[in-house]
């Protein structure tokens, strides 16, 4: 595929690496400077998940490469700015087209294996 059509196309980025996936769900509530993100990604996980500091900015690195994430010019407004080292993230429109069609095709996977679970269930019965 060309790398316009890459650009373009949400599909052609699928499946998304699990750092990710978790980095582009973190991002998608507002944009949010790399600590912040961190500490969602643990809380929504309830811990499973951490993005060490080498993965964490590796993965804000290789999304905002990608189009899919952008810095923000300023904090957002409710967020004072505390310290002007702190770079803040956020979707862009490739990105929020991206986690929309991986939620789509995670959403038909757990479909298929809940389809799948209750067939196994009903031969047993």
């Amino acid at each position: 595929m060309s790398k316009k059509n890459r650009a373009t196309d949400p599909e052609s980025l699928l499946p998304l690496k699990a750092a990710w996936l978790h980095v582009l769900l973190a991002v998608a509530g507002g944009h949010h400077h790399g600590y912040v993100i961190r500490q969602e990604v643990e809380e929504r996980t309830q811990g499973r998940v951490r993005l060490w500091p080498a993965t964490l900015y590796g993965t804000l690195s290789q999304l905002t490469e990608a189009g899919l994430l952008e810095e923000a010019d300023a904090p957002p407004a409710d967020v004072p700015d505390d310290d002007p080292r702190r770079r803040y993230y956020r979707l862009t429109s490739l990105g929020d087209r991206v986690l929309e069609a991986e939620t789509r095709r995670l959403e038909a996977l757990v479909d298929y294996a809940r389809t799948q679970r209750i067939a196994r269930e009903a031969g047993h019965a």
